[in-house]
């Protein structure tokens, strides 16, 4: 396996099928054209107020190899259609930039990212709580990285959309990573527990942020225990718990981890 990831990789994660192409290597991701760097893999979003696709160039400019893009851009450059019913496999040489045609920017990231992390062996902690979750992922890091090639999540970068982020910023060298979860309704932790692939959770409180969107405190605490749910059973999984929390204590009951 290539120590960075490549078109390759993502045509397979996208596809099921691997390529037979020159190995073009992809550096990190973004979703800025600002914060590109050479390398990168552009994800272009269209927003309500912003579209990413106008900033395709700009990424490429920077130094992007890659983008995913849910719609063609002006002027063309070379496209790979990977919608289903579309694809039809590649072989030869490919010369960036490519630009790659998908139904979903935002779940195309997301299902490289999975795919990224299942080929790499090392040991995920993923770190939740409502308050203190940047101190505690960043405490975790420094002690980790004393001995450990540590990769830690960048900024608040703990959604759907940075946590797949993070996830390619990983390489084989790696052997912890230390990934900040959010939340705010049920389900968006069990989803970037599918993608991160956790074998430690950390949990440290239940506060009232986000109760205004996501319901209450117990809709909260539902959500954070979603961590905990996810990760193997002991010995593999470990579940570190806030036992002073009166709603953190009890989701010892939620977890096949010790």
């Amino acid at each position: 396996m290539s120590e960075l990831l490549t078109l390759a990789d993502v045509l397979e994660a996208l596809t099921g099928l691997r390529p037979v192409i020159n190995p073009l290597i992809i550096t990190e991701a973004a979703i800025d054209s600002r914060l590109v760097i050479p390398g990168a893999l552009f994800v272009a979003i269209p927003g309500e107020r912003v579209d990413g696709h106008d900033y395709v160039r700009q990424a490429f400019q920077a130094g992007a190899v890659v983008a995913f893009i849910e719609h063609a851009i002006d002027p063309p450059v070379t496209q790979v259609d990977v919608r289903p019913g579309h694809y039809q496999g590649l072989k030869g040489s490919i010369e960036a930039p490519v630009c790659i045609l998908v139904g979903n920017t935002v779940e195309a990231l997301q299902q490289v990212a999975a795919f990224w992390r299942r080929k790499l062996s090392l040991r995920v902690i993923g770190v939740t709580g409502s308050v203190g979750k940047s101190t505690t992922k960043e405490a975790i890091a420094q002690v980790l990285s004393q001995r450990y090639k540590t990769l830690k999540s960048l900024a608040n970068l703990n959604n759907e959309i940075g946590l797949p982020l993070n996830m390619l910023r990983l390489t084989p060298g790696h052997q912890y990573a230390v990934l900040e979860m959010g939340f705010y309704v049920p389900g968006e932790i069990t989803q970037l527990c599918e993608i991160a692939l956790p074998q430690v959770g950390v949990l440290n409180n239940i506060g009232t942020v986000h109760a205004e969107r996501a319901g209450s405190q117990e809709i909260i605490a539902q959500g954070k225990g979603e961590l905990v749910e996810a990760l193997p059973p002991a010995p593999e999984g470990i579940a570190i718990l806030n036992y002073d929390d009166p709603l953190v204590r009890p989701m010892q009951s939620r977890t096949r981890a010790r």
